[in-house]
Formats: structure tokens, C-alpha cells, sequence
């Protein structure tokens, strides 16, 4: 038979030994051109339809005349009751032609029925699927029970195929009769499909249909196809979600502004999204560089970045190291600042692929230096202003500190990142700095307000500073604290004004209200603002009433203008001050003789704010000077008077020298002539020499009654001045609380301007003294004791005084300048003796108090250290 080929090349015999059966020769247009029967003695080869065979293989004929592969298949033809296989074998192997050759081999031929029950059985032994066999002649479908069980149909429900059909999802049918008429075309080489069946409870589940021929007839119609359904409605279920997921996934980085790159183990390009090619300005689509090299790629496209050579450079060390390295920025030549990172991941075959992500951060980049700009500008306004500035994080911790707070650059720096408990322990801070510390950036935290507080600080010149502190807590939107600003400043010299300031305002206030005059505040309308207790008992009215009485009524109508051309000179600025005397009416329509000094008080801007009225009552003044009017008549006549008395006086005074001058004369002569006899002639130049006449007893007898003529002329000269000038010194009860209390208003300017402070210590309140010179003795040492004070100190004077024996003893006691007795000792009470220059001292006042004590019997000495004050005891 292979002699009768001659178109076979060799090739093609050496094949076709080895097979058996029936070849045929096929064109590309489907036409038979040759026939070989390889095995004459096969009966049913012979008698085997070709066409029909070739009909049904004819995609698979052009496929392989299009590819050069060869394909087989089993075809089976049913004839009554009886299945034939055959092998076919479609070979396209005639070089330069367009021919192939379709061997067509026997198989076997079985019994219908019996293949039928065989293939039913293999179907019923599957574990959970449900079989179909499918009689195409009959339209008559048989379902395992399995397949029943699965979509819960009775077992005589369901036994044709429209019955069957109509079972499955309306959407899906057009699907199904496709693919089994792809396969019974032979567009196919099988059959499967996916699709919906309707349950017996009206659900649906999918299933995976799959299907063979198993017999045609003669003329290669099918007449039986069996299969079976898998039940794979968790599998859909699992892939629609999956598929939902990675739909979301697509879409979420294909819509993110994340440029994103993917490339595989040998660096081809995978993925790419669009915001890639946005972000670096490529005209380009994902697919144009789809398993592209990423090297390649980038090596003709890093003319856009600014570091051409440096990126490609560094991106090849990415890819050798495969290590992960993030927020990488580049700077594009466009001015684009991208931020690049490099992700490997390793998949399920251990094959590493990376992940790069792209960022546009121009705009944070801006921003960020724009911030940076702007807390530069910040940080030199906060590092020059005269204000402590520190900021503290969410931890207690110092993030910025002004040179304000910090002076010493290296501890400002040393401070960033440390807590108030390290700057303690730095510093030898005690524990109670700490905890005030804590105190108040806890109660700014949770009382989520400012806080203030002051400071009382020693500097490094030992010197105390007082310090104002705020803490200002800062908390984000979701209400938790990020930091802490701590702001503050030096106010010693502040709180040294308002020290003052209040010393001022004290002693004014203690000025107004205390003073021994009457004074008010009267504002520039003429109303009232305030007056004090003096003027209220002046005017016998009471504060609150009057406070409502105008100033009109309470001036006399004849002085009511008497002052009003100064007070126009004094708005003016011609004139500070006046002072004028005027008739007031009291509650009780008594006339007050005031004298009224009045100035005015300007604010800052020299508009009036208010005028001091100072009112001295001198009704008693003037009531005085009428009766010294009267007393000086009564004078002029008692002057007369004591002309007289004078004149006698000096009668008196001849007459006395008159007769004094004998006895006087009598005591020299004896005297001379007593000391002669001692004499020796000779010794003495001086001596007078004459010839006694006396004995020494008749010397002394006359001596002694001259003595005693001159006492008696004496008495009788102090008798007589006694009787003419009636002397009379009187000896009072004084009381000594009072009389310090006189001299210390007499002294009021300097008690005020020193704040001096005085004590009482009176074991003896009362003493018999002549007034007026106890007050004058009290009056010179308080004075002294307020001349000589020191000046960084207020003066405090002690006045005493306590029985010793049966005399009393005053005491003054300083602490002012002293005396140094060493030096001075025995000259403290002399005449015109000096102590301490610089002061307004003529050096009398200690010799007239000596003088005072001793004419009264008494006696004064000292105590004193330099620096240390003096002690004045006076034995009274």
C-alpha cells in the first residue's frame, strides 16, 4: 500500500508506520484528496462515513493547518444498540503544502445499554456530584439521586430536558446552549460550563456543568451526552468576593494620587497606575510600558530629575540590596519634589517582586519650608523680645527655650529635650521648685485654661527677682494636650513700683484720714470725692451727709467767691497752690474760721483730675488774737508796773554794793595780812608787805564777821528780789504717754518722712516735773534721736521709765548713728560740741537739757556704740 503514495516524503511514511486504520489527505478547504486504507482486512473502516468525520473536525483541521500541531480525539458513532471508538489523528506534516492527513483508527465497539448503566455507575460513585445522562434522540434526561439531593427535586419530578433546562437562571440559558453547541460543532474539544439551577425551594446555587459525547449514529449525529454538576456556589460566592475586593482594590490605586509601579523578579514593568504618569508628566498609558525594564525606562527618562545620574545610580542600589528605604525626596527639573519608596515583597514562589510609590510633595515641601521660614521669623522675634518663652511637649519636655529665659547659649541648648527635673537637679533646685513646676503644667492640663502665677527668684548677684508666669496649654482636635507655651517676665521693677506706689497711696491715705487738719478730695465740677474725719467733726457733719451738701452751702455767701480768680490762675498753670481763709457754716449754723490751702492734681495728660483741700480751723486762733488784743492793753500797764519794780531794783542793787563793799574790803585786808605772816620776804615779787597791826585771832574774828555781814546782806538781796519779782516755779503732774504724744505731732514731718516707729515702756506713767521743761527736754532727745537716724533704716525710739529708789528715771533709746564715747566721751553735753557733720547742729541742745536737769536736781549720762543708736538716761 505505501508503494501507491508517491506525494509521501519520507517523513510522513515514517510516521504513518505507525499506525493502522484508514488515512485521508484534507485541504485547507476541506476537500478530501487522497485515501489510504492502511488495515484492508477492517470491515468497518471501509464502511465508515469520512465526510461526516471531517464535517465535525473541521475547526480543528483549520487550527492545525494554522498552528502546524497535531490534535486526537475519540469519535464515537452509535448504531441501534451498539457504541464504535475510534482514534482520530489530525497531522499536519505535508511540507509546503496546505494539506494534512486524519487517521482514523478502530477502537472498540460496545453494547449501548451496558455502557449507559457503566457510565451511570462511575457518576453515582462521585463523591458530591450529581450526574446527567442525556438522550438526544428521545429528549429524555436521567438524574442521579445525588443530583436530586443536591437541589432537593423529588426523584420522578424531573425527566425531560426542557423540564431540565427551564431549570436553569434565565440569564444564564443563552450561555449554556452556546457552549454545548460549541462542543457538538466541534468549536470545542469539550464541554463545561458555569451557571445557575433553580432549587427545589425556589433558591439558586451555581454549578460547573461538564459534559462528553458519548455515541452518534452512523452519521456522526450524537445521540447521547452525559455529564455531571458540581456544586460550586461557595467557590462563586468566594470569587465574587474576591473580585469585589480586588475591584475595590483596582480602583482604589488607580484613583489614588500615589504614583504606583510594580515590577517583577527580573525588574519588568507589571503595573503602573495612572498617577505614575501623572506625577512625572510622561505622555504615556500603563500598557505602553507593561514588561518593559524598569532600568531601560528610567535610564531614557532621569533627564527630568534634577540628580540624573544620582537616581539611576541609587535605583540600581535598590534593586541589588532589595532592602525597604522610604521617603527618599528628588527634586524634578520642572520643580516638583517627589518622594520615592521602595517596598520588596516576596510571593508564594519566593520570587521578589517591589512596590514603588511616588508622591508629589511639592506642595508640603512649600509648605514645610514656608513653615520653616515662618519659624525662623517666629523664633528671632521670640529670641529678641524681654520675655521668658520655653514650650514643652505632650511628655513635660522643653522643645524651645528664648534667650530670655536662658542667657547662657550651651544650657539652652543642653535644656532641648529635658524636664524641669533635670534643670532641678542641674541647678541643686529644691524639691518644692519641682513640685510647683508640676503643679501648675498639671493644672494647665487638666483645668484646660491658662495659668498665672509669680515667682520669687535669686539671681546669681544674690539679689531677689520677682517673676511673672502664665502656662498656656495647647490641645488638638480630639482633645489632647500636644504642648505646653510657658511665658513670663521680670517684674521686680514693676512690683518695686507698685510697692511704691502703695507706700504712697498708704500714707497718703493714712495722711488724709489721720491728719490732725481737716482735708477733702474735690473734683474739678466742684463735687465731692472724699474727706476725712477731721473735716467731718469740723463741720459737725457726718461723712455720708456731707458727701451730699454743696460746697455753696457750706461757704459763708460773703467768702464764696473769694477764691475763684486763684482757682482760674491755678487751672491756668500760673499759680500750683493757694491758700485763703474762709468762713464755713456748720450743721449746727456755727461759724468755722478755716484757713484752706488748695492744689490741684493733674493726670497724665495735665487734665484737672482733682483738687486737695487742706482746712486748718483757727477759730480758736482767732478768738485768741482778740484776747491777746485785750492782754496787750493789760500788758502795757503791767510794763508800766514793772518799770517801777525794776527801778526799785536797782536802788536795791546801790544800796547792796554800797554796803557789801565794807565787809568785802575788811575779808582782802585781813586776808593779805594773814598771808604775809607765812610769807618769807623774798619769794614772792608779788606779795605785799606791810606791818601787821592784827593778831591772828583778831584777823580771824574779823574775818568771820565780815563773812557773816555779806550772807547777811545776801539773804536779805535774794529776799528782797524774791518779794519784788515773786517767782514762783510751779511742779506739775505729767503725764509722760502724753507729753511724748505732743512732741511726736510737733516732729510729725520727719516721724512721717523716716516711718519712724516708736514704743512706749512706762513702768511710771506720771512723774512731778515742771511741764514745759520736761517737754523741752523730751523734745530735744526724740528730735536728735530722728536727726541722727541711719538711712537705710526706719527709726524706732524707745521711751522708758521705771522707779529706781526713790527717784525716777527716763530713758530714750536709738538705733541711729551713735556717739563714739571713746572719742567724745567727756564732751558729749559741752557747749557747742559737734558729733556728726553734714547735719544742722550748733552743738547747744545737749548742754541747755543738761542745764534743765541740773537746775532741777537731776542728773543725765549716755550709752552709745557707733552705728549702734544712743541710750539718754535722765535722773529726774
Amino acid at each position: 500500500m505505501v508503494d501507491n503514495l508517491p506525494l509521501i516524503t519520507e517523513t510522513i511514511v515514517s510516521t504513518l508506520l505507525h499506525v493502522s486504520g484508514l488515512v485521508v489527505e484534507v485541504s485547507l478547504s476541506g476537500e478530501i484528496t487522497g485515501r489510504w486504507e492502511l488495515d484492508a482486512s477492517d470491515e468497518k473502516l471501509r464502511k465508515i462515513d469520512v465526510r461526516s468525520i471531517i464535517r465535525h473536525y473541521e475547526t480543528q483541521i483549520s487550527n492545525a493547518l494554522c498552528s502546524g500541531k497535531s490534535e486526537t480525539d475519540i469519535y464515537s458513532i452509535q448504531e441501534s444498540d451498539k457504541i464504535t471508538k475510534y482514534k482520530v489523528r489530525i497531522l499536519p506534516i505535508h511540507p509546503g503544502k496546505d494539506l494534512l492527513f486524519v487517521c482514523i483508527e478502530f477502537i472498540s465497539e460496545k453494547d449501548a445499554s451496558n455502557i449507559s448503566e457503566e457510565y451511570l455507575r462511575e457518576a453515582l460513585d462521585a463523591a458530591s456530584d450529581g450526574m446527567w445522562d442525556l438522550d438526544t434522540v428521545t429528549n429524555k434526561i436521567s438524574l442521579s439521586s445525588k443530583w436530586f439531593e443536591i437541589f432537593g427535586y423529588n426523584a420522578d419530578k424531573i425527566s425531560t430536558t426542557e423540564h431540565w433546562v427551564s431549570l436553569i437562571h434565565p440569564d444564564d440559558r443563552s450561555t449554556v446552549i452556546r457552549r454545548k453547541d460549541e462542543y457538538f460543532d466541534g468549536n470545542s474539544k469539550y464541554y463545561q460550563s458555569e451557571f445557575r439551577i433553580r432549587c427545589e425551594d425556589g433558591s439558586y446555587k451555581w454549578v460547573m456543568s461538564r459534559g462528553v459525547v458519548m455515541s452518534r449514529d452512523n452519521n456522526g449525529k450524537i445521540i447521547r451526552f452525559i455529564g455531571t454538576h458540581t456544586d460550586i456556589s461557595n467557590r462563586i460566592k468566594n470569587e465574587h468576593e474576591f473580585a469585589s475586593t480586588a475591584n475595590l482594590l483596582t480602583k482604589l490605586i488607580g484613583s489614588l494620587n500615589d504614583g504606583i509601579l510594580v515590577t517583577n523578579q527580573d525588574n519588568k514593568i507589571t503595573y503602573a497606575n495612572k498617577a505614575f504618569f501623572a506625577i512625572h508628566d510622561f505622555e504615556l498609558q500603563p500598557e505602553d510600558i507593561i514588561g518593559h525594564d524598569v532600568l531601560k525606562g528610567l535610564k531614557s527618562n532621569r533627564k527630568g530629575y534634577k540628580k540624573e545620574d544620582y537616581i539611576y545610580d541609587r535605583t540600581v542600589e535598590l534593586l541589588k540590596n532589595k532592602t525597604t528605604e522610604l521617603n527618599e525626596e528628588w527634586e524634578l527639573k520642572s520643580g516638583k519634589v517627589l518622594s520615592r519608596d521602595f517596598i520588596p515583597v516576596t510571593d508564594s514562589d519566593k520570587n521578589i517582586q517591589a512596590i514603588w510609590q511616588f508622591r508629589d510633595i511639592t506642595e508640603h515641601k512649600n509648605i514645610e519650608n514656608r513653615l520653616s521660614e515662618l519659624r525662623n521669623f517666629y523664633e528671632q522675634i521670640l529670641n529678641n523680645i524681654a520675655t521668658d518663652i520655653v514650650v514643652y511637649d505632650a511628655q513635660q519636655r522643653y522643645i524651645f527655650i528664648n534667650p530670655t529665659a536662658i542667657k547662657n547659649d550651651e544650657l539652652r541648648a543642653w535644656m532641648i529635650g529635658k524636664t524641669d527635673e533635670d534643670y532641678a537637679k542641674l541647678r541643686n533646685k529644691d524639691e518644692a521648685f519641682i513640685t510647683r513646676r508640676k503643679k501648675v503644667l498639671e493644672d494647665a492640663k487638666n483645668k484646660r485654661q491658662i495659668i498665672e502665677w509669680e515667682e520669687m527668684l535669686v539671681n546669681r548677684a544674690g539679689e531677689t527677682e520677682h517673676h511673672l508666669r502664665y502656662m498656656f496649654p495647647v490641645f488638638d482636635s480630639e482633645g489632647n494636650q500636644t504642648m505646653g507655651i510657658g511665658y513670663g517676665m521680670n517684674i521686680t521693677e514693676r512690683v518695686r513700683v507698685q510697692q511704691e506706689l502703695k507706700t504712697s497711696r498708704d500714707t497718703f491715705a493714712n495722711a488724709f484720714n489721720d491728719s490732725g487738719i481737716g482735708m477733702a478730695l474735690i473734683s474739678p465740677d466742684g463735687s465731692w470725692i472724699d474727706a476725712n474725719h477731721m473735716l467731718c467733726k469740723m463741720t459737725g457733719y457726718p461723712k455720708q451727709m456731707l458727701m451730699e451738701v454743696p460746697l455753696s452751702l457750706l461757704t459763708h455767701p460773703e467768702d464764696e467767691n473769694k477764691d475763684k480768680h486763684l482757682i482760674r490762675q491755678m487751672l491756668k498753670n500760673e499759680i500750683s497752690t493757694y491758700t485763703v481763709e474762709k468762713r464755713y457754716i456748720s450743721r449746727h449754723y456755727k461759724i468755722v474760721q478755716v484757713q484752706l490751702t488748695v492744689s490741684l492734681v493733674r493726670d497724665v495728660a495735665e487734665n484737672p483730675k482733682f483738687y486737695i483741700v487742706q482746712a486748718i480751723d483757727v477759730t480758736a486762733q482767732k478768738n485768741m488774737e482778740q484776747e491777746i488784743k485785750k492782754k496787750n492793753a493789760d500788758l502795757e500797764v503791767t510794763t508800766e508796773n514793772l518799770i517801777s519794780k525794776i527801778n526799785q531794783l536797782e536802788d536795791l542793787s546801790h544800796i547792796i554794793a554800797h554796803n557789801l563793799r565794807g565787809p568785802a574790803g575788811n575779808i582782802k585786808m585781813l586776808s593779805d595780812s594773814l598771808l604775809s605772816r607765812y610769807r618769807k620776804n623774798g619769794d614772792d615779787d608779788n606779795s605785799i608787805s606791810f606791818d601787821s597791826t592784827f593778831t591772828e585771832e583778831e584777823a580771824i574774828t574779823l574775818i568771820n564777821e565780815g563773812s557773816q555781814t555779806l550772807m547777811d546782806s545776801l539773804a536779805t538781796l535774794m529776799q528782797v528780789t524774791e518779794i519784788k519779782l515773786d517767782k514762783n516755779v510751779t511742779i506739775d503732774n505729767c503725764n509722760i504717754a502724753g507729753i511724748v504724744n505732743d512732741v511726736r505731732n510737733q516732729l510729725q514731718s520727719v516721724v512721717f518722712e523716716k516711718k519712724a516707729i516708736f514704743n512706749l515702756n512706762l513702768d511710771v506713767p506720771e512723774v512731778k516735773y515742771h511741764r514745759l521743761y520736761l517737754e523741752n527736754i523730751l523734745y530735744n532727745l526724740m528730735s536728735n534721736a530722728l536727726k541722727y537716724s541711719q538711712k537705710d533704716k526706719s527709726p524706732e525710739i524707745i521711751i522708758s521709765t521705771a522707779q529706781i529708789d526713790d527717784r525716777v528715771q527716763l530713758s530714750v533709746k536709738d538705733n541711729g548713728l551713735g556717739i563714739d564715747l571713746e572719742k567724745y566721751g567727756n564732751r558729749v553735753f559741752r557747749l557747742n560740741e559737734i558729733f556728726h557733720q553734714g547735719y544742722d547742729s550748733k552743738g547747744v541742745g545737749l548742754y541747755i537739757t543738761k542745764t534743765q536737769i541740773e537746775s532741777f536736781g537731776g542728773s543725765i549720762t549716755v550709752k552709745s556704740k557707733p552705728n549702734e543708736g544712743c541710750e539718754f538716761i535722765v535722773t529726774l
